[in-house]
C-alpha cells in the first residue's frame, strides 16, 4: 500500500506484483475478499488501500487471454476513455 500511494498510482509500475492479464491499470474490487488475494504479510500484517471511485463506462471482456494492447487502447482513445 505504501509502494502504491508514495508513487502516487503511477501507471509505469502496474503489473510489477500480480501481473497485467487485462493490461496496465489500476484495478479495484467491490469486495476486500478479492483484493486481499493479492497482499503480503508484512510484520504478521496485511494492508489494503480503501479507495472511493468513480466508474465510467462498464469495457467487459469475457476472454480468457483478451488482447491487452486493444483493452489499454480502448481505455485511453477509445469509447471508454472518460
Amino acid at each position: 500500500a505504501q509502494g502504491i500511494t508514495s508513487a502516487d498510482f503511477c501507471l509505469n509500475f502496474a503489473g510489477n506484483n500480480a501481473g497485467t492479464l487485462y493490461g496496465r491499470g489500476i484495478y479495484l474490487a467491490e469486495a476486500c475478499t478479492k483484493s486481499d488475494e493479492y497482499t503480503q504479510e508484512t510484520d504478521g500484517e496485511r494492508y489494503l488501500l480503501l479507495c472511493r471511485a468513480t466508474l465510467g463506462r462498464i469495457n467487459y471482456s469475457d476472454e480468457a487471454r483478451p488482447d491487452v494492447n486493444e483493452l489499454e487502447e480502448s481505455c485511453l482513445k477509445g469509447r471508454y476513455h472518460c
